[in-house]
């Protein structure tokens, strides 16, 4: 039997496995929080007044320790946050290479085909 995967769940567990390499880099250059910032910074210009920002500037007043834990956390809360992180854009942090960005979802695809919880929702025939 073949299971249908709910593509939103793959994108959420590639944009997870992203920012737990984040969390490692800023472990190895903590500088990157600032650099964050600095992308927010950036985001909030065009966004004032999303509650995104407020949230993330928060986080970013963090220790460099729990900002590392909430990147690689599986919460709802910081499944929504990763749909705008900083991080992403921040300077020293590249994700543009297209081989790396297709290794990564190509691994996410494979944890969603093992993990249930990741399998698209039976549809109600009427």
């Amino acid at each position: 039997m073949s299971v249908a995967l709910n593509q939103e769940h793959v994108n959420d567990t590639a944009k997870l496995m992203i920012h737990r390499l984040i969390a490692r880099a800023i472990g190895r250059d903590p500088s990157l929080v600032e650099k964050a910032r600095v992308s927010l910074d950036r985001s909030s210009q065009h966004f004032e007044g999303y509650s995104f920002i407020r949230e993330w500037s928060e986080l970013l007043d963090l220790p460099t320790c729990e900002i590392r834990r909430l990147l690689a956390s599986r919460s709802e809360r910081m499944t929504r946050l990763r749909l705008s992180s900083p991080f992403i854009l921040a300077d020293g942090i590249y994700f543009s290479n297209t081989a790396l960005r297709r290794r990564i979802w190509r691994a996410a695809r494979r944890v969603a085909q093992v993990s249930p919880t990741f399998a698209e929702p039976p549809r109600m025939v009427a």
